[in-house]
């Protein structure tokens, strides 16, 4: 047995087009694309996530204007940040990780309005998600992009999800919490661990659904994985020049299907943030 590759690319391309199919809705009715602002610091870090973001928005039809903030004092910073979220040509804003040098993600999250939120960090949009009970009221919300795309991948596996196990190995508050609760709408029963549960291998034998999202390269081995579980791997970190993933090599052969590192979650994660901006796009134009 091999695992079916979960296509993240082909989701990514389906989501861009039903936001392209909502930015013109959004410019017909008032004359405007839905316009993103994204703010990423100036040594280029994190340059292959900002020209993905780019191009994604080019796909969809929504303007983009990027800000690059160079290292300096934090209230100049912070000040930047400011005029920026008070700008009315923008409805919807992201600040890049890694973040600016002096810039945290609290920082980051007071920074931003609620109605401008891109990437479901603030308390606001944090507060809207964990009170959604079902899928059809979280999908009208904005929610944390990876957490997102990990329950769209779950839906495009093609298994059933109402009453099955899931297992989220993670429990950060952009990745790992939110893709908890997202799995919850869909009727899954959810536990969430991570790298200091004990006995973490026989709970995730237990998995119908398996998502990992701890960041720690090759955690969860072939022997851990229930055969013909869906394992949705969002753990990347950069091993010696290369993406790597929290599945070890030996998983595929296991699990009935995978999300590749790369090319699985990242466009999807992409593509959720660009719905994301049309959706407040939508709202701002109501």
């Amino acid at each position: 047995m091999s695992a079916a590759i979960l296509d993240g690319r082909g989701l990514s391309l389906r989501l861009l087009a039903e936001a392209r199919r909502r930015a013109a809705a959004v410019e017909r009715r008032r004359g405007r694309p839905p316009r993103l602002a994204i703010v990423a610091a100036a040594d280029g870090s994190a340059e292959s996530y900002l020209k993905a973001k780019i191009k994604a928005c080019a796909a969809a039809g929504v303007v983009v204007v990027v800000h690059r903030l160079s290292p300096g004092p934090r209230a100049k910073t912070l000040g930047l940040l400011a005029d920026l979220a008070a700008d009315a040509s923008a409805d919807a804003l992201l600040i890049e990780t890694p973040y600016p040098r002096g810039i945290t993600s609290a920082d980051a999250a007071a920074a931003i309005p609620p109605d401008k939120d891109a990437e479901g960090i603030t308390p606001t949009a944090y507060g809207r998600l964990f009170l959604a009970k079902t899928w059809k009221e979280a999908a009208g919300l904005v929610a944390p992009c990876t957490a997102l795309a990990l329950a769209r991948l779950a839906l495009a596996a093609g298994v059933p999800l109402s009453g099955r196990r899931a297992v989220v190995v993670g429990r950060s508050a952009t990745v790992g919490r939110p893709a908890a609760h997202l799995l919850s709408t869909l009727d899954m029963t959810v536990t969430t661990a991570h790298s200091r549960t004990k006995g973490l291998a026989a709970l995730c034998r237990e998995a119908d659904l398996l998502v990992l999202a701890a960041g720690a390269p090759g955690l969860v081995k072939a022997s851990w994985i229930k055969r013909g579980a869906v394992v949705l791997d969002a753990g990347v970190t950069v091993v010696r020049g290369r993406l790597v993933g929290d599945a070890a090599p030996g998983v595929a052969s296991r699990a009935r299907a995978l999300t590749p590192v790369p090319g699985g979650v990242g466009p999807v994660t992409t593509a959720c943030a660009v719905l994301n901006a049309v959706l407040l796009a939508e709202r701002r134009t109501r």
